[in-house]
């Protein structure tokens, strides 16, 4: 929560908070996310792990892989969600009350979002 409103940044987040992010050759780069510092989606989650102690790779599909995977009708606080083929499009982190937060995409923020199940894998990843 302490990395809401930052920006949203392709390739961007580390362990230990808000990076620069990376080209992408499309969309991120018309949004110049290689010159903004913040996080994408994987990088939030793979920062807010870390203050756990966890430690993350930073693609959602090696996250998707990282801890038990628990079905998504069992979702329950500090789970993370994944969506896209083989969780390859984006993760978000579930905060209880069905609502979770997110780096969304580029052009926008850290933010609290309504969970979406739409499109999502049919596990969430649990590591706490």
């Amino acid at each position: 929560m302490s990395q809401l409103g930052v920006p949203y940044s392709w390739g961007g987040g580390n362990a230990s908070g808000p990076t620069v992010g990376v080209r992408d050759g499309g969309v991120a780069d018309s949004f110049g996310d290689y010159a903004k510092v913040g996080f994408d989606c994987s990088g939030l989650i793979l920062y807010a792990f870390a203050g756990a102690g966890i430690a993350l790779p930073h693609y959602t599909g090696y996250q998707y892989t990282s801890g038990r995977q628990i079905p998504l009708a069992d979702i329950q606080r500090g789970d993370i969600i994944f969506y896209g083929p083989n969780a390859s499009e984006h993760n978000a982190l579930y905060i209880g009350d069905n609502k979770m937060i997110e780096a969304p995409q580029s052009g926008d923020v850290v933010k609290v979002s309504a969970l979406r199940t739409s499109g999502a894998m049919p596990y969430v990843v649990r590591l706490l």
